[in-house]
């Protein structure tokens, strides 16, 4: 057996962590581009992290500019206002489209830009060469696990694309959990999020490319996803719910970013090139989907998921995998993920054409290799 394993320098899991983040912090850098989602400053937890750097007698610029998706536009500018400030360590604070855009900044800003070089597919194939600036990353969102993965997903509204920079490079110098700062996290926002981190640790734990490590961290955040994504759904001040889903979108990006995912992360980054949707949408919508079609392959490939699921042993082979299929179905409708594309207006021609976009590095870790035609048959079942 062989097999890398990659993992941020230091990771802090607190509830509260926000208010101490000063004693952590000191000593990465004396100048910080702090990357923050416009609601944070609204809320007053830009004016905690402030008034702890100015504790310190730390200096910072911040970039509000990150709204919806990562896009290119937002990295180039966050970078070369660091740039201009001079920055040595990069903080993010928010989702994954901030974090995000702060990882791929700190590698930009010491490699050179234009961000577009460096994206699978679509660049030239620049390489992140030179080490990045440190960078610290403090989700305000449980789900994407970008705080703790080597990879930055950015697109393009302009071009309509999204695709990675990917470098061992990139991984987080630190990770700080605080669970608390997604308590201010809408329902929606919730759910998209949730499932995303449900779909990191179902792909992580079915990926071709598996150790027994990624696995058994894959499946404890599925349990964790499958008892509380609907409790921090309906109740967003549940803080043992919230706790949960940090774990859970925690332990999906740590075993994800060494095993990689699957074909549901594929077909969701396909049908956000055609459709201004959060990634967790295209995600929750095709899950169960590439389930079928993995569990129509292998039977059994879901059974010990189902059992988690259900609390109890199956008689028969094959019933755990129908049994997490169909909970996954009932998680989505719980928390209002769709059943299908037909809100969005997906027509035919589209359906095929996101079966031929959809391949890129995560479709390489699905169970199943189908062709561009198989998965744009897929698509059709969701129109």
């Amino acid at each position: 057996m062989e097999f890398n394993f990659i993992a941020p320098s230091k990771t802090v899991f607190k509830s509260g962590a926000l208010e101490e983040i000063g004693k952590y912090i000191d000593g990465y850098g004396k100048r910080f581009l702090i990357v923050i989602d416009p609601a944070f400053e609204q809320n007053g937890t830009l004016g905690v992290v402030k008034s702890r750097l100015d504790e310190l007698g730390l200096a910072y610029t911040c970039y509000l500019g990150v709204v919806g998706e990562p896009d290119v536009s937002y990295v180039d500018d966050a970078s070369l206002q660091a740039q201009e400030f001079g920055c040595d360590v990069v903080l993010s604070i928010g989702g994954g489209s901030c974090i995000d855009v702060g990882k791929a900044s700190a590698g930009v800003i010491t490699n050179g830009l234009p961000i577009k070089d460096y994206l699978e597919y679509v660049g030239t194939g620049r390489k992140v060469e030179k080490p990045p600036l440190p960078f610290i990353a403090m989700p305000t969102t449980a789900g994407t696990g970008a705080e703790v993965t080597k990879l930055a997903v950015i697109g393009s509204k302009k071009e309509k694309f999204k695709r990675s920079i990917r470098d061992d490079q990139l991984i987080a110098n630190l990770c700080i959990i605080d669970p608390k700062l997604c308590a201010s996290a809408p329902p929606k926002v919730t759910a998209i999020a949730g499932i995303d981190a449900m779909a990191h640790n179902m792909e992580a734990y079915t990926s071709v490319k598996a150790t027994p490590l990624t696995k058994n961290m894959a499946l404890s955040g599925i349990a964790l996803a499958g008892k509380y994504l609907k409790r921090a759904y309906d109740n967003g001040s549940d803080l043992e719910a919230r706790e949960g889903m940090s774990m859970s979108a925690y332990t999906g990006g740590l075993s994800f970013s060494n095993s990689g995912l699957g074909a549901a992360h594929g077909m969701g980054m396909a049908i956000n090139i055609y459709y201004p949707v959060p990634h967790g949408f295209g995600v929750g919508v095709t899950l169960p989907y590439v389930m079928e079609v993995n569990a129509n392959a292998n039977p059994t490939l879901y059974d010990e998921v189902g059992e988690l699921f259900a609390g109890r042993r199956f008689g028969k082979p094959g019933d755990g995998s129908a049994y997490a299929i169909e909970f996954i179905r009932k998680l989505n409708a719980g928390i209002g993920i769709p059943v299908n594309l037909k809100e969005l207006g997906a027509d035919r021609e589209t359906a095929l054409l996101m079966g031929e976009k959809c391949f890129g590095t995560s479709m390489s870790g699905n169970p199943v290799q189908l062709d561009g035609k198989a998965w744009g048959e897929v698509f059709l079942k969701m129109i």
